[in-house]
């Protein structure tokens, strides 16, 4: 009786257990059906557990037979519980649902028949126990049992070879290496067909349960051979623990009483306890080395990613980080294929800028505002698309249909997000190892590792990135400056020259002019043609040095004169266009003028002002012939009680929106090279605010522009000087 009772103590534990798992496992997702099948099945195996070791515990027939048929109140129910969980599983519940439910009425129909004696009747003992006998109704029940148990594994089978998703087909490998384990347990039948055996099927049961409902309810975070090596560790020890103290009072009852005497029951205590202390430790280090070959694949690179965290930080060039980072995914962790999505700051979406093996087309861009951007900036973690697909079945919510429409759309195993001081900066597209193996949470907090150490070297290089291609455009700057400066030497020196040119041109015009003006006088003498010649000849010369003293004007440096005086806008206008007039008549550019006051007076440089009018022409007439053949430029002017305002508008291309703060800055030009140095507006400008002015545009592209000038209006007469 006492090697019984001890195996009911094996037992009890291990019902509790099971009743353990069943809860643990129903709790974990109570809304889904998978779970709650389960768990039913788990207490199937609960009853079977307990009445069993009642059954052990049993002193004499009756109740041994007793505690025999309620062993069959779970026994009973174990084939449709087990046929429709591989049916949930396999999702073909809706195809199998009659066989189901015909499964569920048999179990009906044999719960009562299990009470009676023609299910099972008389006491069969044996050294390691004692069981009721089976009757001819409980052949047929072990026949529909069997039947039941193939059918499930069939189901599976085909699950299994079917599934294409890597997550699904590993599952559907703990279900069926499960399966095998549970098929073990029909031993414990054979006492009822009068064949006694060591009771060791009940432990397979414990097995069994812990598998399946692993695979249910934490499926990715192992192997499935490391699951099954702890499961079998854990099992093998238990088995020592209980087992070994049972077996030494079997077998060594009468050494012991030999050694012991009366007190030979400390032997099996002793033992036990001695086990039960070093069980753990023993449980953990054989479970360490054995997992640790197992994983060493899985180490190796892990292992690997930990060293390229140091060459990431290394590597200043965004573009080759980024094919260096896909390239060490797909080499050390040998998945399909691979993808990073970058975030990019001006179009403020994830860009794709790497990738590798890619088959299928991939999207060129993430959205912001996309529900899987949103998921990892709030939680932080990777996200493994079989789980998600899962729990868009078992939860139906909206938003894991969407992250599970994404990820498919993204050709995503696995995403992990990469982030820098919780901003999400970069997102690893991973594919299915080409193992077949899942990703395991070891795996995955490896990658989110990793991903830290992937955001601060994006980080790292985009600020390199965007302070080299700040010193290139500052270089580039310097040298067009360096360049527009020697222009302007350049013309500076022209304009001293043109001035000092112009002065040696005059004497001989005036000479040329007075000559034909003396022979004009004496045309008496001439025949008409002659006199016509000398008339073109005066004229000709006339407007030469007209050009030339209006070019001395020009040529002549601000800083030349301080003087002050009354100004007449108008006139100056008149003569800016005088000025122009001709050369663009020759380009089909007309100047209209307006004004409908007879003067506009200012204080101010006569000099100075017609070069911010000259200036403002004729940018307006390249900003004409830049789009057109021909146009006008209108000129008006307009006054006030306290200013003066002269409007330039012409038809040309217009001034963007982007570059028009920046057109009164020295040396920016829109011109091509050689056309401009960008000193002309900078220019007019400054001599605008000399004169407490101030000049302002208005502008819109391919309709034209808008240059006011405004100045303070005086009725002053006298000429004055400046401090």
């Amino acid at each position: 009786m006492t090697n019984f009772r001890m195996l009911a103590i094996a037992l009890f534990v291990e019902s509790f257990l099971v009743a353990c798992i069943a809860l643990f496992v129903y709790f974990k997702n109570p809304r889904s059906r998978v779970n709650l099948i389960f768990c039913c099945y788990s207490f199937t195996g609960f009853i079977f557990l307990f009445c069993t070791a009642m059954m052990f515990l049993a002193k004499d027939d009756s109740s041994i037979i007793f505690w025999d048929k309620s062993v069959y109140l779970g026994v009973i129910f174990m084939p449709p519980l087990m046929y429709h969980l591989g049916t949930l599983i396999a999702k073909k519940e809706n195809i199998y649902k009659r066989w189901i439910i015909l499964c569920y009425l048999m179990s009906l129909i044999f719960l009562p028949i299990s009470r009676t004696d023609y299910f099972l009747s008389g006491v069969f003992r044996y050294k390691w126990g004692a069981h009721a006998i089976a009757q001819p109704l409980h052949h047929l029940f072990i026949f529909i049992f069997l039947i039941y148990i193939i059918a499930y594994l069939y189901i599976i089978y085909i699950h299994f070879k079917r599934s294409t998703a890597v997550q699904e087909h590993n599952q559907a490998k703990y279900y069926l290496i499960a399966a095998a384990i549970l098929m073990l347990t029909s031993i414990e039948f054979a006492p009822a067909y009068k064949i006694g055996i060591y009771p060791v099927g009940y432990f397979f049961i414990i097995v069994y349960l812990a598998i399946v409902g692993y695979a249910i309810i934490k499926y990715r975070l192992m192997d499935i051979a490391v699951a099954i090596t702890r499961t079998t560790i854990f099992a093998v020890l238990f088995s020592l623990v209980l087992g070994l103290p049972f077996l030494l009072t079997a077998w060594g009852k009468r050494w012991l009483i030999e050694l012991l005497g009366a007190n030979w029951w400390i032997g099996p205590v002793v033992l036990m306890a001695a086990l039960g202390t070093s069980g753990p430790f023993i449980f953990f280090y054989i479970e360490k080395r054995v997992v640790a070959i197992l994983l060493r694949e899985q180490r190796r690179y892990q292992e690997t990613l930990r060293h390229a965290a140091v060459d990431m930080t290394r590597i200043r060039n965004l573009q080759k980080l980024l094919d260096f980072i896909i390239s060490l995914f797909n080499d050390a962790v040998r998945i399909t294929h691979s993808a990073i999505y970058l975030f990019d700051v001006k179009t403020d979406d994830f860009l794709l800028k790497a990738d590798l093996n890619l088959k299928k087309e991939q999207p060129d861009a993430i959205s912001k505002k996309n529900p899987l951007i949103a998921w990892l900036g709030e939680h932080k973690e990777p996200l493994v698309y079989e789980e998600i697909k899962r729990k868009s079945e078992d939860k139906p919510k909206p938003v894991f249909c969407e992250l599970e429409e994404q990820m498919r759309s993204l050709n995503a195993t696995v995403v992990v997000p990469c982030l820098l001081e919780g901003k999400l900066l970069d997102i690893l597209i991973l594919g299915d190892k080409l193992s077949g193996k899942i990703y395991t949470s070891e795996d995955l907090d490896n990658f989110l590792d990793l991903a830290r150490e992937v955001a601060l070297a994006t980080e790292n290089a985009l600020l390199y990135g965007n302070i080299e291609e700040e010193v290139r455009q500052r270089t580039k700057q310097l040298v067009e400056v360096q360049n527009q400066l020697v222009q302007a030497e350049k013309l500076a020196t022209m304009g001293t020259l043109a001035g000092g040119v112009a002065h040696e041109i005059n004497n001989p015009l005036t000479a040329i002019l007075t000559n034909a003006q003396m022979l004009l006088a004496d045309a008496k003498s001439f025949d008409a043609d002659s006199k016509e010649s000398l008339q073109l000849i005066e004229e000709a010369t006339q407007r030469c040095r007209t050009i030339v003293q209006k070019l001395m004007t020009y040529a002549k440096r601000p800083l030349e004169t301080a003087e002050v005086s009354k100004v007449d806008l108008l006139n100056v206008a008149k003569k800016a266009i005088s000025f122009l007039g001709y050369q663009f008549g020759q380009e089909n550019i007309k100047i209209i003028l307006s004004a409908k006051d007879e003067s506009y007076p200012v204080n101010g440089n006569q000099n100075e002002l017609e070069q911010v009018l000259t200036n403002i022409i004729l940018n307006a007439r390249d900003a004409i012939t830049k789009i057109k053949k021909s146009g006008n430029i209108y000129i008006s002017l307009s006054k006030s009680n306290n200013s003066v305002y002269i409007e330039v508008r012409d038809e040309g291309s217009g001034i963007p929106k982007e570059i028009r703060p920046k057109i009164f800055d020295p040396f920016f030009t829109t011109k091509d090279v050689g056309k401009g140095l960008g000193l002309g507006l900078s220019i007019c400008q400054a001599i605008v605010e000399k004169h407490k002015g101030t000049i302002t545009v208005q502008s819109e592209v391919n309709k034209g522009s808008v240059f006011t000038v405004k100045i303070p209006r005086t009725e002053v007469t006298s000429t004055t000087k400046e401090a």
